[in-house]
């Protein structure tokens, strides 16, 4: 991709960010991303072909945001991926619950269908670690089922936190749903307990000023 491709190709990622922030997915039509980054139609479906290929991008680009400033930390124990996962997903839905519009749009995103079509690579990864690290004797299929119980589970939980809604605080929110997986797996409760606890104490230390999940 040339220079001005990716230049085009970048102004049109970050003005549909900032289209779905202030207007919402819903809201958000292709032709609205287009006018408002003064860009042809056709640069856009060249470059991206349909808005869930955009949001798909968004949430891979907010996962490595977080990733990296994990990645940066030297802290002693942190490489255990339970730790880590919670740590990371106290930042995730931290700066996504607590910004009004950052909510609607993970609301309506969530509406239309589970975030396992956007977030799966990443949490089968994850959830591979969790394998790997605890010496788990685990099949495939019985894998995949795990991964479908967890996202299922999960945006049951988060229709009713947003239809009611739920007064759970984010620590709450992270404990649970962080915690589904492990248990599953068999992991010793006490320790998951404890790993849950520590990852989220360490992720209110830590500085997200410049990690955006939208705008």
């Amino acid at each position: 991709m040339y220079e001005k491709g990716i230049q085009t190709r970048n102004h049109l990622y970050e003005i549909s960010k900032k289209c779905f922030y202030e207007h919402g997915y819903e809201n958000t039509k292709i032709k609205d991303i287009v006018t408002a980054a003064d860009t042809p139609i056709g640069l856009f479906t060249y470059y991206f072909k349909t808005k869930d290929n955009i949001v798909h991008e968004i949430y891979s680009d907010y996962y490595q945001q977080i990733g990296k400033c994990l990645n940066a930390l030297s802290i002693d124990g942190f490489e255990n991926s339970i730790l880590h996962h919670a740590a990371l997903s106290y930042i995730y839905f931290d700066l996504i619950l607590n910004n009004e519009n950052n909510r609607r749009f993970y609301y309506e995103i969530l509406k239309k269908a589970s975030n396992y079509r956007i977030a799966g690579d990443f949490i089968r990864n994850t959830y591979l670690g969790y394998i790997q690290e605890y010496n788990l004797v685990v099949s495939e299929r019985e894998f995949d089922n795990f991964l479908f119980i967890d996202f299922g589970g999960r945006r049951e939980y988060f229709l009713n936190y947003f239809e009611k809604p739920l007064d759970d605080s984010i620590d709450e929110l992270v404990f649970l749903l962080n915690g589904i997986l492990p248990r599953l797996l068999g992991i010793d409760q006490h320790a998951v307990t404890t790993l849950l606890y520590k990852g989220i104490r360490i992720a209110k230390t830590i500085d997200c000023h410049q990690i955006k999940f939208l705008y």
